[in-house]
């Protein structure tokens, strides 16, 4: 049976239609056959066959031993193993076929690089707008790692909409070793049950993971070499290997990892408590720096709506009806902290 081929396999019996009314008649009787199930069910011969064609495709009846026509049920626990006993050999011999495949494709990356001469070698910044060769880029790139991978990622990623690339997909598949990478995340990323699965199985392959509030945008460095940004707003990337604008970028996300907050993927009221006040905090920093809505919702990768609302829900604690009502009362208390510290 091929990967695919559980997906092409009949429904399961139901009760009301032929497969079944066959499948009760065999649990009832010592056997069934073609005549029996047409006689006793009051069915067409060619209703009883494909009835029976997909039992036994679904494991749930098999022929009496020695017997070529006469069918016994099977208990469905029995029949779902020896489907699934079928499905996880394929996947096996499948994911070993891909693993080979990896392996001899990396090893021709020394004879690319020896011999490929098609393009100015290492150009200080070059834009790839294709989906497919910016993974290949982002893979070699990573894969290619002897220091470290520093990794900004936004979990409200727009470039994972159309589903041609995944910007931190690749890392799961690329053969990336997850000891090299530090990923920093927004402190949005602790209430999303995905994000937390993710961040542990990194955690378990020795990565590390930190959150902050506002961190900066999708962001790759490797080695302190090669950065890599997007390419605007379309699905492209800009790889950068100008060493003062590495630099440049590193510094940033370096300083932002000292102070990011660790995270290890569990999630407890009292964290979720912190995080959300961390984040209620920024929100009205910004507000009384004059940020639109949407402004605030992506430095802190929220969604519009939840800003919106989380916005709405200050207000109404500080009393005030209007942003600059809301602006006023926290600049009156900021000042009133100033004078109590002094």
């Amino acid at each position: 049976m091929s990967i695919g081929g559980i997906t092409d396999l009949p429904d399961v019996p139901q009760a009301g239609t032929a497969a079944g009314d066959v499948y009760t008649l065999a649990l009832q009787s010592e056997y069934v056959d073609l005549q029996r199930c047409v006689r006793e069910l009051g069915i067409s011969e060619a209703e009883a066959a494909a009835a029976i064609d997909d039992l036994l495709r679904l494991r749930l009846l098999h022929l009496v031993h020695g017997c070529t026509y006469a069918y016994v049920a099977v208990n469905p626990m029995s029949a779902s193993l020896q489907l699934l006993a079928m499905q996880d050999d394929a996947l096996r011999q499948r994911q070993h076929e891909l693993e080979r495949l990896r392996q001899q494709m990396h090893s021709l990356l020394p004879l690319y690089r020896a011999n490929f001469s098609g393009e100015p070698q290492h150009p200080h910044v070059q834009r790839v707008e294709d989906p497919r060769a910016a993974r290949g880029v982002l893979t070699t790139i990573t894969v290619e790692a002897k220091r470290e991978i520093l990794f900004s990622l936004p979990t409200q990623d727009p470039w994972e909409e159309p589903a041609d690339l995944d910007r931190g997909a690749w890392l799961r598949s690329a053969g990336t070793r997850s000891d090299l990478l530090r990923v920093l995340l927004p402190e949005s990323a602790r209430f999303d049950v995905r994000v937390r699965e993710r961040v542990e199985t990194l955690i378990a392959d020795g990565g590390q993971v930190r959150t902050t509030v506002s961190p900066p945008a999708w962001l790759l460095v490797v080695d302190a070499e090669v950065a890599v940004v997007p390419a605007g707003e379309g699905p492209g990337l800009s790889v950068v290997r100008e060493q003062s604008v590495v630099a440049a970028l590193r510094h940033t996300l370096t300083g932002a990892w000292g102070e990011a907050r660790p995270f290890d993927g569990s999630y407890d009221h009292d964290s979720a408590r912190s995080t959300s006040a961390l984040i209620d905090d920024a929100i009205l920093r910004m507000l009384l720096n004059g940020l639109e809505d949407k402004v605030i919702a992506r430095r802190l990768d929220i969604s519009l709506r939840t800003c919106q609302r989380r916005i709405a829900e200050l207000m109404d604690a500080l009393g005030a009806r209007t942003r600059l009502q809301a602006g006023y009362v926290l600049g009156q208390r900021g000042r009133g902290e100033k004078r109590k510290a002094a």
